[in-house]
């Protein structure tokens, strides 16, 4: 019985060993290019493929050639600087159209991301109190982390005659 046990677990480890190399080799024998176009920022895009190989990807640099079928989006920061001061923004999901990237061999993916953003609001209501919130996403469908700034953000609700509704701060959490 415990030949036949340790026979066994060799077997289930022989073959996940193989499942995992074949994997790994099938994943690598691509070789593509990826570019980024941030729309006028500064984009820096961290992608993970496979279990141990790492990228980082910046708008400007051109088209980066990467050995791998399909990368994964960990973290996106996009910046820009107006008037004399640097903004920043980052995602770390969800990803919207970049949730896998996947390539072909010896074809560019161009990927578009940030710039236009879009708020998008969310409004709920539990008893007496409404709540409302927003979100940003940029031209792929990825969201945006809200950025903390002071003052905080300002929000007034009007009716189609113009009449102030109520106002008041957004509160971050």
């Amino acid at each position: 019985m415990k030949k036949r046990d340790i026979r066994l677990t060799i077997i289930i480890i022989a073959v996940s060993l193989g499942i995992f190399y074949l994997y790994y080799f099938t994943n690598s024998l691509v070789n593509g290019s990826v570019e980024i176009d941030a729309g006028g920022a500064d984009a820096e895009l961290h992608v993970v493929s496979s279990f141990f190989s790492k990228a980082r990807l910046t708008s400007g640099a051109g088209p980066v050639s990467i050995n791998k079928r399909i990368l994964k989006p960990k973290n996106l920061i996009i910046s820009k600087t107006q008037d004399g001061r640097t903004y920043k923004i980052s995602s770390s999901g969800p990803w919207g159209n970049l949730s896998w990237i996947k390539l072909k061999n010896n074809e560019t993916v161009k990927l578009r991301l940030g710039q236009p953003l879009l708020i998008k609001p969310s409004i709920s209501k539990i008893n007496n109190t409404v709540t409302i919130g927003f979100s940003i996403a940029g031209q792929a469908g990825e969201i945006y982390d809200i950025p903390r700034r002071e003052p905080v953000p300002k929000i007034t609700i009007i009716d189609e005659q113009g009449n102030t509704l109520a106002s008041g701060n957004f509160a971050y959490g």
